[in-house]
């Protein structure tokens, strides 16, 4: 993973696009009692609709009383499935990547996804506890996966799959097995190009793609 190619600006140029605008993106300012951010993340990631995000956030809590577990959950709107870490900065941040996935998320053409999560599970590396979702549901964000894949390598960036679609819903040291839960079924119509303010908890919103409902 690296934050910018030299051939960025060349990539940008390619027919039918703007050039790449020079200089630097300035992020939001936001002031957190946490400081400053500690670097940024550039990602795609599928978000629920608010009222879906609420009906997840519901689960999430009666799951994290289930198990006895303190730390508090992410906020509804805060949850999301990562598709693509697309690029990371520790302060300043290139113009051109972000022109180029925004133009490479814009290309892609994905009808709404059917997403079940059946069962949770802790990730112990990063401390999360996660849902994660059946089988038809990975196939489907696979695919999405993969369609943006090729089009923000042919822009001239190097994605970072996230290889197991989950869902976290909050951090917490410890271990939770991986063990089925009550289906949460909702459907996915929309990703978005996010840059997170690492160590403020901050998703700065960058772009958005409506994935539309399947012909009938």
């Amino acid at each position: 993973m690296v934050s910018i190619t030299r051939t960025m600006a060349e990539q940008l140029s390619l027919p039918g696009l703007e050039p790449a605008r020079t200089g630097l993106f300035r992020p939001e300012v936001i002031n957190s009692w946490r400081g400053e951010p500690e670097g940024y993340t550039l990602f795609l990631a599928l978000f629920p609709q608010p009222e879906d995000a609420q009906q997840i956030a519901r689960a999430a809590a009666a799951l994290r009383g289930r198990h006895g577990l303190t730390s508090a959950c992410l906020p509804a709107e805060r949850l999301h499935i990562t598709l693509h870490a697309v690029a990371r900065f520790r302060e300043l941040i290139p113009q051109a990547p972000i022109d180029a996935a925004r133009a490479a998320a814009a290309r892609v053409s994905c009808t709404s996804l059917p997403i079940v999560f059946d069962h949770a599970m802790s990730f112990p590396p990063s401390k999360a506890f996660v849902l994660r979702c059946d089988a038809s549901s990975a196939a489907g964000i696979a695919r999405l996966r993969q369609l943006l894949a090729l089009e923000l390598r042919r822009f001239g960036l190097r994605p970072d799959a996230s290889s197991t679609p989950h869902m976290t819903m909050l951090y917490q040291p410890g271990f939770v097995a991986e063990h089925s839960i009550a289906p949460i079924d909702w459907i996915a119509t929309r990703y978005a190009l996010i840059l997170s303010h690492k160590g403020i908890t901050h998703h700065q919103w960058l772009g958005e793609w409506a994935m539309p409902p399947t012909a009938s």
